[in-house]
């Protein structure tokens, strides 16, 4: 099951007695489905050394991340700046700590942010 932690990272482990290597996968693109959390309960199910990451899917926590963690704005265009600029960095370093990266292209909306992942 995936479960959200403090910086809206959606992870999901199988503990494994094995020294195998756990996985890291990243899941990007279409957020308007519950395709990830049908993989994770995949993982799960099959016991896989793998965890899975994502964006931040909940709009609102997105928008908001940058002014909550370093302070309101008065201009909302500095406001969405700067959450852009933190949602940038979480990106990228979950992108790089990554083994694999699977991009979802959704039908019904355009996918700008995964494609810019």
């Amino acid at each position: 099951m995936l479960r959200s932690i403090a910086t809206s990272t959606r992870r999901f482990a199988t503990t494994n007695a094995s020294a195998e290597k756990v996985w890291q996968v990243y899941l990007s693109g279409e957020i308007h489905s519950d395709w990830r959390e049908v993989i994770a309960k995949g993982v799960e199910s099959k016991q896989l050394p793998v965890i899975c990451v994502s964006p931040n899917v909940s709009h609102e926590d997105s928008d908001d991340c940058g002014a909550i963690i370093l302070g309101m704005e008065e201009m909302r265009t500095n406001w969405d700046k700067i959450g852009a600029g933190m949602n940038n960095i979480r990106t990228k370093n979950l992108i790089e700590e990554s083994d694999i990266v699977v991009v979802r292209f959704g039908e019904k909306y355009r996918q700008w942010n995964a494609a810019f992942d």
